[in-house]
């Protein structure tokens, strides 16, 4: 009796440790593939098993005659009992400190044993779910299949959404055989909703894009065969076929300059170059964009800024990229004969601490309905392409979501004001951009139109 608990303590002494890493690996590891939310998950679970195991055969270790024998034998074997304690007092602390749920079932879908976050996820007490079946705990098909396979020595791994306090949450539920008489099977449950949303919201990007890109590429292969069939000489259909593909060739440009902005801007290595700039430099290089777009919509840019602004601290190539985007979808939607104003003032803040900037794009156009003012932010939402009164007008649908994400990577915030039919006016506001010091003219412009 002696040697037997001198060995399984010994083993459970060397397993409990593998058993933490695993847990620990498993659940603490970024996803960043099927593959590896496949091991990660899987980690998870075998350490999970050993971790239950242990669990298991301390207590047994330390219960019963094995404790009283060791009581009866002196000191050195209660010393080695409250070891023993201490350490099952410890995995169990350090599994209730595993955030994701884990639950053991024995053969017949009982579950022996759980953490605190599986307890949690039940709304209970741990008491309440160890000794019910599965099937008392989940409804979900594949969950209890999973525990079937289980038993029979094959894993299984499934993404499963459940009804929880938090709404509809999408979970990774993995099931490890664990071939023992009393622990069948230890499954985990991984909270994926959001790596979920985000492949989801991966893959409308691609097809939106497919689609978009789809779209001017048909248009220039139909000009040019129409061109190829004898259109070409006949000078009218020439013409206006030759502008056709002019056109569709200029938006794909536009589209991929988008494109590749947004994908500098989204990527993990994007950083902000900030440097000295002043306002003036930015009104430049909005005139130098817009003058001709303004002139053929017959519509005026006024440009008016804080002269406190020409001392600026943040980065010019994105505060510029936001402002052109502001101004292109302005020009765009604003209605003819009408002006568009761009405004930078300074914002106010504490004593000792860094003005802020806050810049208006304001139009006198179409609008933007209620029910869509949040969704302008998204990659490829259109209100409605035919809103600005001209096919040739419509955008890339990429140019507001390039805006929120320049106005994230400063630091500020983007909001939108819009009356349908009478005009839109978006605010960014950046904080901590405007340095002190002695003021300089200040900047107006505006475009001959």
């Amino acid at each position: 009796m002696f040697g037997m608990t001198r060995a399984l303590c010994a083993a459970a002494f060397r397993v409990w440790p593998v058993g933490v890493l695993g847990v620990a690996a498993g659940l603490a590891a970024p996803i960043v593939s099927d593959t590896a939310k496949w091991w990660s998950v899987a980690g998870a679970g075998a350490g999970g098993i050993i971790l239950f195991g242990a669990a298991i055969h301390w207590r047994r270790i330390i219960g019963g005659n094995a404790i009283r024998a060791a009581e009866s034998s002196g000191g050195e074997w209660r010393d080695r009992a409250a070891a023993a304690e201490r350490s099952r007092e410890s995995l169990r602390q350090l599994l209730d400190g595993v955030p994701s749920p884990v639950f053991a079932q024995d053969s017949a879908g009982v579950c022996v044993a759980c953490n605190r976050a599986a307890a949690e996820f039940f709304e209970g007490r741990a008491g309440g779910v160890v000794g019910r079946p599965l099937e008392d705990l989940f409804t979900q098909a594949e969950v209890l299949s999973q525990h079937a396979a289980a038993v029979r020595g094959m894993p299984g791994s499934a993404e499963v959404r459940f009804v929880t306090r938090d709404g509809v949450r999408t979970y990774q539920v993995m099931t490890t055989p664990a071939g023992g008489s009393e622990i069948a099977a230890v499954m985990t449950l991984r909270d994926v909703t959001d790596l979920a949303a985000a492949v989801q919201l991966k893959s409308d990007f691609v097809a939106n894009a497919s689609h978009e890109l789809r779209t001017p590429l048909s248009s220039i292969r139909a000009a040019a065969e129409t061109l190829a069939d004898g259109a070409w000489d006949e000078p009218v259909m020439r013409e206006r076929l030759v502008k056709m593909i002019a056109s569709n060739a200029a938006r794909l440009e536009e589209m991929v300059h988008d494109l590749l902005d947004l994908s500098r801007l989204e990527s993990p290595e994007a950083r902000v170059q900030p440097r000295r700039m002043r306002a003036s430099e930015v009104a430049r290089s909005l005139i130098e964009t817009f003058e001709v777009s303004a002139a053929e919509r017959r519509v005026t840019i006024t440009i008016d800024f804080d002269s406190r602004l020409e001392r600026m601290f943040t980065d010019p190539r994105l505060l510029i990229l936001v402002l052109k985007n502001l101004v292109d979808n302005a020009v765009k939607f604003a209605y003819e004969s009408t002006t568009i104003r761009v405004t930078g003032e300074v914002v106010e803040t504490p004593p000792g601490a860094r003005l802020g900037a806050r810049f208006r794009v304001a139009d006198r156009g179409i609008g933007i309905p209620l029910g869509h003012q949040q969704r302008v932010f998204e990659r490829f939402h259109q209100v409605d392409p035919s809103r600005s009164g001209a096919a040739q007008r419509r955008g890339t649908g990429l140019g507001l979501a390039i805006v929120k994400h320049a106005v994230k990577t400063l630091g500020g915030a983007i909001s939108v004001e819009s009356v349908w039919k009478e005009g839109t006016t978006m605010t960014v506001d950046l904080p901590g951009v405007v340095e002190s010091g002695a003021e300089t003219p200040e900047a107006e412009v505006r475009p001959e139109t």
